[in-house]
């Protein structure tokens, strides 16, 4: 598996260097600015710094600012990977090399793994470019619990891959990746509190946010960079659960379609 997702990752930045460079990373880097920007802004021109009481108590802070730039960051790395993960197969059926990839004994897993270990350095840099832009718009941090952002940082990672394979195995089937990411994009920006708490939705748009392995993950990060929050094993274990359900049934729902698709070839 590990040789898989080693030479996978190798490969996929070879053909990004070659084919795309940076116009996939800037886009990303200029939204995110735009995002900071907005939010900068808003806070500081059209609310004029004013909050009401329930923004601090869902919260725990009056720092809008940082909620709002580390949400919309987190929001444009998840995006990223997510995108880059789930269009990983039908983009190879678009070049004509998923029957090859089909016929080869290369673990499944590892090509995943691979395609998202690339995309992980490359919204790195969006991540760090963004953060840099925030912290010159005045973004400022306690200092967090290192431990505790390390596990919220793993989960969110963790929860991004395990999304990104359902999606991967519905955008497979549909041969669609425009109306299926999109989609699911808006839902979850809506649902999972990236721009605001989600506590301001009503109960029952709350309760249908907890389908997503995301929601808890990002309340656990945010929680230790905006507050020093200590995350504890009981914290991380519902969203890590349901990370792994997910990861189940992506790949279970690939390798259904992949055999599918075989069958036509």
């Amino acid at each position: 598996m590990w040789q898989t997702a080693i030479a996978t990752a190798v490969r996929n930045q070879r053909s990004n260097l070659r084919a795309f460079p940076w116009n996939f990373t800037l886009g990303h880097i200029i939204e995110g600015a735009y995002l900071v920007l907005v939010a900068y802004f808003s806070y500081v021109y059209l609310i004029q710094g004013d909050l009401d009481d329930k923004f601090a108590l869902y919260t725990g802070t009056h720092n809008y600012l940082a909620f709002a730039i580390i949400g919309g960051t987190l929001n444009i790395f998840c995006v990223s990977m997510m995108m880059n993960v789930s269009r990983s197969l039908i983009t190879e059926w678009r070049e004509g090399t998923l029957e090859a990839l089909l016929l080869s004994p290369s673990s499944r897993n590892g090509y995943f793994l691979g395609t998202a270990v690339q995309q992980f350095y490359r919204s790195g840099l969006i991540l760090a470019a963004v953060l840099a832009f925030g912290i010159l718009a005045g973004l400022r941090l306690p200092v967090p619990h290192l431990l505790s952002v390390l596990a919220g940082a793993f989960l969110f990672i963790l929860s991004t891959y395990a999304m990104a394979l359902v999606m991967g195995s519905v955008m497979l089937l549909t041969r669609d990746t425009y109306i299926v990411q999109n989609t699911l994009f808006t839902v979850m920006t809506l649902l999972c509190g990236f721009q605001f708490p989600r506590q301001y939705l009503p109960r029952f748009l709350q309760i249908a946010a907890e389908i997503f392995p995301l929601t808890t993950s990002l309340q656990l990060l945010r929680g230790a960079l905006l507050t020093g929050e200590t995350v504890s094993l009981t914290d991380l274990l519902p969203a890590l659960l349901l990370s792994l359900v997910y990861i189940a049934v992506g790949l279970w729902c690939i390798s259904r379609v992949e055999r599918r698709l075989f069958e036509k070839f």
